[in-house]
């Protein structure tokens, strides 16, 4: 057909003959690399498979990661509730220790002032007294 003839076919078509001539028309004008497209497509889909790989490693390393910890925090709660007792005992045993220092420190206190005042009174006039006879006759 030549191109005055086409535009007297189109008028005597109906609404979906010309749909369908339309879409032959487009058809016709698009031509899509299919090459390119499946190639494309290819590389979008190796690199959606290495992210996946990617994605199962990151999980099994996260899942050993958890089983690690897990394991650790298993074997290390016995010896930490261990250790923690034994500073608690450690610890009160210091409390004691410090009760039983500051008791020494009140008795001797006690005994120093009770020496003070022994040495204040009589008593203390009458030892030097007696150390004065003593050097007496030891010079004499």
């Amino acid at each position: 057909m030549t191109d005055s003839a086409e535009p007297t076919r189109v008028a005597s078509m109906s609404g979906d003959e010309k749909a369908a001539a339309l879409c032959d028309d487009v058809a016709a004008s698009v031509h899509p690399d299919t090459e390119a497209v499946a190639q494309h497509c290819g590389q979008i889909e190796r690199s959606a498979e290495d992210m996946l790989a990617r994605l199962d490693e990151l999980v099994a390393v996260l899942n050993k990661l958890s089983e690690d910890s897990k394991e650790q925090r298993e074997a290390l709660t016995p010896a930490l509730e261990a250790w923690a007792s034994g500073l608690a005992r450690d610890f009160a045993y210091l409390d004691s220790a410090e009760d039983t220092v500051e008791a020494v420190k009140g008795a001797v206190a006690d005994v120093e002032h009770q020496l003070a005042q022994l040495e204040s009174t009589e008593f203390r006039r009458a030892r030097l007294a007696d150390i004065e006879k003593a050097r007496k006759g030891i010079e004499g």
